[in-house]
């Protein structure tokens, strides 16, 4: 457990893992799945965003992924192992998000057309 005098960029990261870890123990109990957000901060105080969702629910943000890349005839996942993790609808330029090596990209349409045609 991390002891603070105040808030920072290094110790909120160790925040955020400590936080993670804790929530998903309590996930598993609860079959729920939590993630841990931004984080915006002063010397003496942090606001954290934590979101959950029920295992194995689909969300509006999976379906409107899944509406994108049918309409678009993508599929989720290429050869390389890159997946489409997300479709931000207010997004103007780079709306398609995947990862790929466990890091988050973004990507317009046509890149992910490149990338994940079927």
């Amino acid at each position: 457990m991390t002891k603070f005098a105040k808030f920072d960029r290094k110790n909120l990261k160790s925040l955020r893992s400590e936080m993670q870890e804790l929530l998903e123990k309590y996930g598993v109990k609860s079959s729920l799945e939590f993630n841990v957000g931004n984080m915006s901060f002063t010397d003496s105080e942090v606001n954290i965003k934590v979101s959950a969702k029920i295992k194995g629910a689909t969300t509006m943000v999976d379906r409107i992924l899944q509406m994108e890349a049918d309409r678009l005839g993508l599929k989720m996942e290429n050869k390389a192992g890159d997946k489409l993790v997300s479709y931000k609808t207010r997004a103007k330029l780079y709306a398609f998000i995947y990862e790929s090596n466990g890091k988050m990209y973004k990507t317009d349409e046509r890149g992910a057309i490149a990338r994940f045609a079927a």
